[in-house]
């Protein structure tokens, strides 16, 4: 009887609705725990990306380094021959002269195997700048899409509790309307044999009337 009051019954649904709202919050809870988590994944993720794009830079500067070395051998070397050959053009005019292109031509080849390895050191840092831009771009569109489908999935259990907690309750209405159609019936039967009861003894008083009047 006690759980036909509507008391009661608001109490019950006050009830349900904090059970709901606890899963809820435990839900929203372990959400943002992933969450965290998948963060700093991500930032350990990019920490890597960033050491082995340094290492990278660091070897490409060594081997250009040992290059420029190699070149600079190369240039004492011709620095070498020019003294060399500045001491032979005592002797001959026409050797100095010889040699004088020789170095110009030597100078020349240095220059454009620069030119050439300025052009591959700008093309393989274009290489690397291209995948690090794709690498940073599918990260970015992974923890986007990870943020997407979490958000869904936490709209679909929210959606699915109010569901719940809605049918819950159209069923306690659903019950409460089914107990006053039944207590309105027997209200109206008790009516309707009053009613008759009434009848009955006015009935039996006109009889005894007519037996007196009669006698």
């Amino acid at each position: 009887m006690n759980e036909q009051k509507d008391e009661v019954k608001h109490m019950n649904q006050m009830m349900l609705y904090a059970k709901v709202a606890t899963v809820r919050d435990k839900q929203l809870e372990e959400k943002k725990a992933l969450r965290e988590t998948f963060k700093i994944q991500e930032k350990r993720k990019d920490l890597m990306m960033e050491i082995d794009r340094l290492k990278k830079i660091k070897h490409y500067d060594e081997v250009e380094r040992e290059k420029k070395e190699d070149q600079r051998r190369k240039a004492l070397e011709v620095v070498d021959q020019i003294k060399e050959r500045e001491v032979e053009r005592l002797r001959a005019q026409e050797e100095k002269e010889r040699e004088g292109q020789d170095m110009i031509r030597a100078i020349k080849q240095v220059q454009q195997e620069e030119a050439q390895m300025a052009l591959q050191r700008k093309h393989k840092q274009k290489l690397l700048n291209d995948d690090i831009y794709e690498a940073n771009q599918r990260a970015i569109h992974n923890k986007q899409k990870k943020i997407d489908e979490e958000r869904a999935e936490e709209e679909k259990i929210i959606q699915y509790n109010l569901e719940k907690a809605q049918k819950e309750a159209d069923y306690l209405a659903e019950q409460k309307r089914i107990k006053d159609e039944k207590e309105r019936e027997v209200q109206r039967l008790r009516e309707l044999q009053e009613k008759v009861s009434d009848r009955q003894v006015n009935f039996y008083e006109k009889i005894d009337l007519i037996m007196v009047k009669i006698g």
